[in-house]
Parts: structure tokens; sequence; C-alpha cells
């Protein structure tokens, strides 16, 4: 369970409010219909606590640890495409990280 904040560039927005967001899948939406690629996110996980106004969403008493995450994903030419905001709740989330490296 967690709490998503998106923010897009207000011209791409605006074409994105054309669309039904919650019958789109996002970034299907952001490649067939507006011919944007998306190549590169960054993205941090940190730990914080839930606010009193995120709490109640999450169902959860204020002060609880949550896991914050915060992405920016931009396309093939480096232009900005998303930025998101996301609080979830500690007790429920995971996360699987498989690290590699190529020796000579």
């Amino acid at each position: 369970m967690g709490i998503e904040r998106h923010y897009s560039p207000v011209a791409l927005g605006k074409k994105l409010a054309q669309f039904n967001l919650d019958q789109e899948t996002f970034y299907e939406l952001l490649e067939r219909e507006l011919k944007v690629k998306t190549f590169q996110a960054e993205q941090e996980i940190r730990a914080g606590v839930s606010t009193a106004s995120g709490s109640g969403l999450l169902h959860i008493p204020e002060g609880s640890s949550i896991m914050i995450a915060e992405r920016k994903i931009t396309d093939k030419n480096g232009g900005f495409v998303e930025f998101e905001r996301a609080f979830y709740r500690a007790d429920m989330y995971s996360f699987k990280i498989k690290l590699s490296r190529n020796s000579k």
C-alpha cells in the first residue's frame, strides 16, 4: 500500500490529461500515443516517518516507519519526463536487488 505523487512538465501533463489514466498503463501510453521514449530512471529509497495525513491514507499510526522513494525519469535525449515521490508502508514492502560485476 502506498501513496504516489507524479509530476511531469506542463506541456506533457496537458497531453496526458486527454487520456483516462485509470485505464491506461502510464509508460505504454507515453510511448504509444505521445511518442515519448523513456530511457533512464534514477531512484532513491530511504526510511522516513509518516505524517498525520499520510498515516490516515496508509492506515498506520502517525510517526510509523515508512519507506520514501523518489524517482526521476528522462527520455532518450535526456529530457525530463517525470518525477515521482512515493510513500510506502514499511511493513508491506521489501526490495531485492541483484548486483553483478564483470571481472577481467
